[in-house]
Parts: C-alpha cells; sequence; structure tokens
C-alpha cells in the first residue's frame, strides 16, 4: 500500500526539495563531514613516497659522421629499452637493495623485493617530435619512489650511474666486437689472398716461356730464329754448291794427273763460266736461280785461284819452302783443302740448322700454348683480382672500424649525459594530498547525496494535507497542531543554531583542508 504511494507520488517543486534538505540535514552534513574526514585523513595515513627523477640527454656524436663513420648502427631507443632490462635484473636489484636496505618487510622473499623495487622504478623515453615513423630519441626520465626521499635520491642515482656507465660500456664492446671480426676477416683474406698469389707464382713459373706478357718476345725471337735459320740454309746451300763444283775440280785433277795445267783449267774454266754468264744475263734477269749458282761457281773459282796464287808467291818470295812444302803448294793438295774446308763449313751449317729448328720448334710450342695459359691465367688473375679488391675494401673497412673504436674509448661517439641530476623530493608523490582532498570532498558529497536522499526515500511518512490526500480520497475534517513539551520548546530554540554552526563548520572545514595541503601539505 505505501510503495503504491510513493509511486503515485508528483514531482516536487523547489521549496518541497529544500524542506526535504533542512529535514535531512544531519543525513547530510554527517555523511558529507565524515566521508571527506575519511578520505582526508587516509591521505596522511597512507606510507607516504617520495619520486627521485632524474633526466638523461642523449647526445649524438661529437666527430661528424663524414669524418668517422660508426662501425655500430644501434637504434638508441632499442639501446635504452636493452639497457633498462640489463639494469633492472634481478642480480643487480639485490645489489641495490643490499646496499640501501631497501623493503625490509620483504626481506624473507628477495623475488618479491625485486618485483616491488620494479614496480617503483619508472622509465620514460622522451622522443623529438617528427612527421617520420621512427622519431630520434632525445632523452630519457628516470623516477624511483620510497619511502625516505635522500634513499629515493641515492637509489636513482644509482640506476642513473648504471645507464651511463652501461652505454659507455656496451658502445665499446659492439664497436670492439666489430673492430675485431674485421681484423679476423682481414686476416684470413690476407692468408687465402697469399695462398692465390703463391698459386698464380706457381703457375707462371710452371710456364715460364708461354706466358702471355712473353708473346711478343716470343714472337720476336721466333722471327729472328727464322731469319738465321734461312741464312743458315743459304749458308748450307752455298757450301754444297762449292762441295758439287770441288768434287768435279778434284776428278778433273786426278784425270789430268798433271797439276802443272791446274793454272789454265782453272782460267779455262773461269772463262767458260763467264761466258755461260753472259748468255744467261741475256735471256734471264739476276734474280734467277741459273744465273745466281752461276755467279757462285765463278766467284769460288776467283777465289780458289787467288788462294793458290797467293800461297805460291809468298813461299817463293820467302825461299824458305821445303820439298814437302813446295809439294803441298800444288794445285791438288790446294784444292783437297779447299774440300776439308767445305766438308766444316757442311757440318757447322748442318749443326746451326739442327739447332735453329730445334729452337724454333721450342719458340713455335710455346707460342701455341700460349693462349691456353692465357685463358687459365685470366681466370686465376680475375680470382686473384678480385680477392684483391675484396681484401683492399675490407681493409679499409677495418681501418675505418678501428677509428670509430678509438672514439668510442675516446668518448667521442654518442653518449648519455645526466642534465637533470637525481632531485631530493620534498613532496611525496603518492599519496598526492591535494588529489587525494579533492576526492575527499567528492566522497562527501556522494555520501551526503546517497544518505540523504535515500532516508527520505525510505521515509513513507506522510508531513501534509496535500499529501494526505494524494494518498487517499478522503476529506480532512479536523487538523490537531503540534503540542510540544517544555523540553522540546527549549530545543527547538537552539537546534536551528546548531544546524547553522555544523553546515558553517563544514563549509569552512573542507576548503580549508584542501587550501592547507595545497600550499603546506
Amino acid at each position: 500500500m505505501m510503495e503504491e504511494l510513493d509511486d503515485q507520488k508528483p514531482m516536487q517543486g523547489v521549496d518541497e526539495y529544500w524542506a526535504m534538505v533542512v529535514r535531512r540535514k544531519w543525513w547530510i552534513l554527517g555523511p558529507l563531514f565524515f566521508g571527506w574526514l575519511l578520505v582526508f585523513a587516509s591521505a596522511w595515513v597512507i606510507p607516504a613516497k617520495y619520486a627521485s627523477e632524474s633526466v638523461v640527454l642523449v647526445e649524438p656524436p661529437k666527430v661528424p659522421k663524414g669524418l668517422v663513420t660508426p662501425n655500430v648502427e644501434v637504434d638508441l631507443a632499442d639501446r635504452v629499452q636493452s639497457m633498462s632490462t640489463q639494469i633492472l635484473s634481478r642480480t643487480r636489484l639485490l645489489n641495490l637493495i643490499e646496499k640501501f636496505h631497501l623493503y625490509p618487510s620483504y626481506a624473507n622473499s628477495p623475488d618479491d623485493q625485486v618485483e616491488k623495487m620494479r614496480d617503483d622504478v619508472k622509465f620514460e623515453l622522451v622522443e623529438a617530435p617528427s612527421t617520420k615513423p621512427n622519431q630520434e630519441l632525445i632523452a630519457f626520465k628516470l623516477a624511483y619512489k620510497a619511502p625516505d626521499p635522500v634513499i629515493a635520491q641515492k637509489v636513482n642515482g644509482a640506476l642513473t650511474s648504471f645507464f651511463v656507465d652501461e652505454n659507455v660500456r656496451a658502445s665499446q664492446e659492439q664497436s670492439e666486437a666489430t673492430t675485431l671480426f674485421l681484423d679476423s676477416q682481414v686476416k684470413v683474406l690476407a692468408q687465402t689472398l697469399a695462398d692465390e698469389e703463391a698459386k698464380v707464382r706457381a703457375y707462371e713459373a710452371q710456364h715460364d716461356g708461354s706466358l702471355p706478357q712473353q708473346l711478343q718476345s716470343n714472337i720476336q725471337i721466333l722471327t729472328g730464329i727464322q731469319s738465321q735459320l734461312q741464312a743458315a740454309q743459304t749458308s748450307h746451300e752455298r757450301a754444297l754448291q762449292q762441295q758439287s763444283y770441288l768434287s768435279s775440280l778434284q776428278k778433273q785433277y786426278e784425270t789430268m794427273g798433271d797439276s802443272a795445267d791446274v793454272p789454265s783449267s782453272l782460267d779455262n774454266q773461269l772463262e767458260s763460266a763467264r761466258a755461260q754468264l753472259a748468255d744467261l744475263q741475256a735471256r734471264y734477269t739476276d734474280d734467277h736461280p741459273d744465273i745466281r749458282k752461276l755467279k757462285e761457281t765463278i766467284a769460288g773459282l776467283e777465289k780458289l785461284k787467288k788462294n793458290m796464287g797467293a800461297e805460291a808467291k809468298e813461299k817463293l818470295d820467302t825461299n824458305t819452302a821445303s820439298p814437302e812444302q813446295v809439294k803441298a803448294m800444288t794445285p791438288l793438295v790446294q784444292l783437297q783443302s779447299q774440300i776439308k774446308v767445305n766438308k766444316m763449313e757442311l757440318q757447322t751449317s748442318t749443326e746451326q740448322m739442327q739447332r735453329l729448328e730445334q729452337a724454333g720448334q721450342m719458340y713455335q710450342a710455346r707460342l701455341n700454348a700460349t693462349p691456353a695459359v692465357e685463358a687459365e691465367m685470366s681466370d686465376m688473375l680475375r680470382d686473384f683480382g678480385n680477392m684483391k679488391k675484396e681484401y683492399v675494401d675490407l681493409l679499409g673497412k677495418k681501418q675505418e672500424s678501428s677509428l670509430a673504436t678509438n672514439l668510442e674509448r675516446q668518448q667521442q661517439g654518442a653518449q648519455f649525459r645526466v642534465i637533470d641530476p637525481p632531485s631530493l623530493p620534498d613532496k611525496p608523490s603518492f599519496p598526492d594530498r591535494f588529489k587525494f582532498s579533492l576526492a575527499a570532498i567528492a566522497a562527501g558529497l556522494a555520501l551526503a547525496v546517497l544518505f540523504g536522499f535515500g532516508s527520505e526515500v525510505l521515509d513513507d511518512r506522510i508531513r501534509n494535507e496535500q499529501a494526505l490526500n494524494e494518498a487517499v480520497s478522503l476529506p480532512v475534517l479536523v487538523e490537531i497542531p503540534p503540542l510540544p513539551t517544555p523540553a522540546e520548546i527549549r530545543a527547538a530554540r537552539w537546534r536551528p543554531w546548531l544546524a547553522v554552526a555544523a553546515t558553517v563548520a563544514v563549509i569552512i572545514v573542507l576548503p580549508s583542508g584542501v587550501a592547507y595541503v595545497y600550499f603546506w601539505g
């Protein structure tokens, strides 16, 4: 029945709402004050934590990349994240916890201490604004929370030092590792290059004479050998003709049996040969083989006649010839000596031709082998050249890497510089008492609304004639006025003032608490 009556109540006006506030003033003031007091006092009861913050600037290399190329390409943001993982490792955090006596309440559980410290460490990257997908890291912030501001500052200082030192160590180690790797590769390639060069030299020594660079000299030598061979062949042919002539002349001398007629026979042969030469020259040119052969025969006869005459004259003038010498001066003996000389010339020319033919065959074989040797040499030299180029390039990279390593050792590369050292906090970062004071007011207002309107809704009493008429369809016949007792009359005198005083106190205390926290909390 009463629920139906409550549902049938119309919307009330401002006066009715004000009357309801006045009527439920203690349900509103009480929860408002005590709700505010509870939250506000918790900000002073909860253990405070002080956050020490530091800012580390990421400085670019001091030497331009155009002068010294870095040998380690690492994204600074990735490096910082990697270092944060290393620095927040269990071993390092336990060392800090033991050094500064942190988290004594978790002394029996090192894992809980590590997890608690990781929760208290805050790490934030600061990147330069850019339209590119990969923004450039310019700095990072590091914060640590602790119950004691001095401890917070010391621990943050240790963590910041870890970052700076770890960056220097990591940069040097990575740079030195790159240089050592390149140095080992240079040594391996140098040994391979030396082995390949030894192979090339051994191949050149094995095919000495058939090398491509010896082609022109071989051609010149072969041409010279061919010229010498042609000259030797010509001389040999001339000696053969001389041999034929001397043999025929010897037969004539032996047939005649008288050496005294030798000079006249020579003269007759000369005249006959000259007449024959004149006849041939009338019909052929001087380059004709018969004319050339006849000229050589005439020259041989003239030489023989001259030698025989000169030797005989010399012996007669000196008058020192013995009978054996006089006998040796006969034309037949002279002819026999010429035949011996001619045989020696033939033997010498034959040996010379054989020697020249062998030499020509050797150099011809070298020329024939040169194309194959050149092809193999081209492959070997191409591989050797490529390997040498690779060695030179790798050696240059190794030298550049050494410069970059020296740069890192002198701490001239990308470095971390502390621009804001760990601060000594003067206010706790948690709880934020100003925010707690505002939250306390909000909590008090929420409780006041909840209790004030909740009590009104739960109260089903009829308080005026209008409410009665709305509740029942009966006319009001009589109204009984309030009949207060003397005690109620006395209480009614001071109760409004008490409510006003409580209201004024709440209105003063709540803003005063917020102001105190804002300026001195």
